[in-house]
């Protein structure tokens, strides 16, 4: 074991949710975002075609969102992103669009429509809002790419095709904008992380198909923390995974920090990890989709 893994250690603190569709239950939790302020934390019930809203203790506190196609409602919501002024961006994955409302839910303003042309969307699975609020990411996964807009919904460019070499994506599913401005996104078909520039210009990739640490196996989602650590769910699935999910954290860099989790409906154990959220005091929320519940570990510090 090395020193970092010594010295960067999680601990199971507490957990919340199960599965049904009253307040505080689930149909397949998925993404995680804190409002600026961490009092609120915004979760996507993706089945339950709508939005929960908890305190940091998983306490219930409101919700909104239905089945459907019209203002306010979901197909599929995937992601969750909460801006800089505590708006709330929701990527509604089975209606290829964005969904923009207030703090506590209130619609705004949607863009998007289904097809592969500039700025439609097949399957966009999470969106990602800059620290200034004038560029927005989307991660438009089955068109196998990135695509860049204005907050107002205006096209600016995208980014990658379907492939293996570096630059290009096969079923991208998660965009995160780190504390230094860089892109990440988590190329599921290829098990590996990539970081971009805004202009969409690679600049980091990590990982590969596997079972040891730095490799994923069903690469799921992540996140970052404030020294721009970053956080990715890996379940481990399918022939090339060991069958044990764990979270693993790297440095900003790509380099391998630690890891934690195994199967199982336990404290710190997972059936699907989903998403990820990060708090200030370095706290990971971690969605599991199957098990129908969020559990939060803390940092052990020696």
């Amino acid at each position: 074991m090395s020193l970092n893994e010594v010295q960067e250690r999680y601990s199971f603190v507490k957990k919340w949710g199960s599965e049904g569709s009253g307040n505080g239950e689930f149909q397949r939790v998925h993404d995680l975002d804190f409002d600026p302020s961490e009092k609120y934390l915004y979760s996507v019930d993706r089945d339950g075609n709508r939005i929960q809203v908890f305190d940091k203790n998983g306490t219930f506190l409101w919700k909104w969102g239905s089945k459907g196609t019209g203002n306010g409602e979901f197909t599929i919501p995937y992601s969750v992103d909460v801006d800089s002024e505590g708006n709330v961006w929701v990527a509604d994955r089975g209606n290829d669009r964005i969904q923009k409302f207030d703090k506590d839910g209130n619609f705004i303003f949607k863009f998007g429509s289904t097809g592969s042309a500039p700025g439609e969307f097949d399957n966009p699975r999470q969106v990602a809002v800059d620290e200034d609020i004038r560029y927005l990411y989307v991660v438009d996964s089955k068109n196998h790419r990135i695509q860049k807009f204005y907050t107002n919904g205006t096209f600016v460019k995208s980014w990658g095709s379907e492939g293996k070499s570096e630059g290009k994506f096969d079923l991208p599913v998660t965009v995160i904008i780190d504390g230094l401005g860089d892109i990440l996104v988590n190329d599921r078909g290829n098990n590996r992380v990539q970081k971009f520039d805004t202009n969409g210009n690679l600049v980091l990739a990590f990982g590969s198909t596997g079972k040891a640490d730095g490799q994923f196996s069903g690469i799921e989602h992540m996140t970052t923390d404030k020294f721009n650590n970053i956080y990715v769910n890996d379940p481990q699935e399918d022939d090339t995974g060991s069958g044990s999910p764990r979270v693993q954290k790297f440095d900003t860099n790509g380099n391998f920090i630690t890891k934690w989790g195994s199967y199982g409906t336990g404290n710190g154990q997972f059936k699907d990890p989903e998403h990820l959220a990060v708090d200030s005091e370095g706290y990971v929320y971690v969605s599991d989709a199957r098990n129908n519940n969020i559990q939060v570990f803390g940092p052990i510090r020696d």
